[in-house]
Formats: C-alpha cells, sequence, structure tokens
C-alpha cells in the first residue's frame, strides 16, 4: 500500500543507493521506503535514468574500463549453489490485535526468523543480520509506550511501517524515513503503537535515569548484531 511520506531519505543518499554503495541495512531500509513512498519512486527513477545518460555520454575507454570491472566482478562471485525449495515469506508481523503487512524487501529479510525480546517500558525488539556493521532490527512501541531519552554516537535510520510516533524534533507516520547522527538527542514516545525498521551503525546511549546502566548492555549488543551473533 502507497503512504504519503513527510520525510524522506536525502538526495545525496539516494544517488549512493542507486549507485549501490551504501550498507546493506540502509540498503534494505531505503528500499522499503521506495516500496512504500511514489514520491522517492519517481525521484529515483530520475536518478538512475541520468546516471544511465551520464555513462552513454563516457568515452570508450571509460566504458571499456567499467566493463572490465565488471566481468572481473562476475568472475569473482562464489559459484552458485544448488537451489533450494522456496522458502516461505513472512509478509506481515503480527501486532496486539492486527497485522502488519511488510515491503518486500523487508518481507524476505525477515523471514529468516524474528525472534522477539521484551526491553521494558512497552517497547519490543526484533534483531536481524544484514551486514557486518550495523544493528538491523524492528521496533514495536506498545500504545502509550516511550523510550529513555538517548543520543547516538553515529547514525540512526527508522523506517515508520505502522503507527505512529513522536519525539523533540516531529511526528512520524507509516513510510516517514527518519535520519538522526550524532548531533541529535531524542525521547521517541508513541501513544497509538508504532511498528518501525530501524539500522543503527553504532550503539545509542542512554543520557537520563536509571537506563545509563543499560549503555554498557547495548554497546555488546551492537558487537555482537553486527557480527551476527546471539541474534
Amino acid at each position: 500500500m502507497i503512504s504519503e511520506a513527510n520525510y524522506h531519505p536525502s538526495t545525496e543518499m539516494l544517488k549512493k543507493f542507486t549507485a549501490g554503495s551504501l550498507l546493506s541495512g540502509l540498503n534494505v531500509a531505503i528500499s522499503a521506503h521506495i516500496e512504500l513512498c511514489e514520491t522517492c519512486r519517481h525521484k529515483t527513477s530520475k536518478i538512475e535514468a541520468k546516471a544511465a545518460i551520464d555513462w552513454l555520454q563516457t568515452n570508450d575507454d571509460q566504458k571499456q574500463n567499467d566493463f572490465s570491472g565488471l566481468a572481473l566482478d562476475i568472475v569473482n562471485q562464489p559459484q552458485i549453489e544448488k537451489p533450494r525449495e522456496k522458502e516461505a515469506i513472512l509478509d506481515q508481523i503480527h501486532m496486539l490485535d492486527h497485522s502488519v503487512s511488510l515491503p518486500k524487501v523487508l518481507a524476505k529479510a525477515a523471514s529468516q526468523g524474528l525472534v522477539w525480546k521484551q526491553l521494558g517500558g512497552g517497547i519490543n525488539q526484533a534483531l536481524m543480520h544484514l551486514d557486518d556493521e550495523t544493528q538491523c532490527e524492528f521496533i514495536y512501541m506498545k500504545p502509550g509506550s516511550q523510550t529513555p531519552m538517548h543520543k547516538h554516537q553515529g547514525s540512526e535510520t527508522t523506517l515508520v511501517l505502522d503507527g505512529s510516533f513522536n519525539d523533540e524534533l516531529g511526528h512520524y507516520q507509516r513510510a516517514d524515513f527518519i535520519y538522526r547522527t550524532e548531533k541529535d538527542m531524542h525521547q521517541p514516545r508513541s501513544e497509538e503503537g508504532c511498528l518501525c525498521f530501524s539500522v543503527l551503525d553504532s550503539p545509542l546511549t542512554f543520557t537520563k535515569g536509571l537506563a545509563r546502566l543499560l549503555n554498557p548492555f547495548f554497546k555488546y549488543q551492537f558487537r555482537r548484531s553486527a557480527a551476527g551473533r546471539g541474534i
């Protein structure tokens, strides 16, 4: 289902996405947003078209180098394994009183299997391993819940899949793509409940109250999640 998003990836981020230069976790988040957002789908198509025109206008030597590099990449790819039986795709996540349909790219990733854990305060988490440098997760906030105040050592990307949440910087709903950096400090809260997909490139840091005692745990969790262990 197409939704009208209010928050989108930057043009520079979409260019990196079309060039394939982003980490897998962020690629998945942007791909899922594009499936939900008609504006970014059109914008990405224009970026791809321009890139194709620019390539056609390069000299023949450059094209030859591009083809040579492509051929080398293909040769260096591991041998394709014997096809397995078609795996079941988890196209929905079941919440309290309803089910949430997932974008195709997230449905495929989630079909690896999700293990939900309660983090306290009405926050639930299901970790996924998509690359070796980010922590990727589904976050479900129950109605009336909020996270502790926190900041980030790096960046946090959040895609809203269902419901809505607020923080000090705005109100976010289905299809919104929110990008936070180390300059941001916030406390997400949700009145109606919210399901999100999140990508962290560094651990978050709680800044107030007893939640600060959990900071060593989240640093440890980030290292294990990025490495694909203990999920």
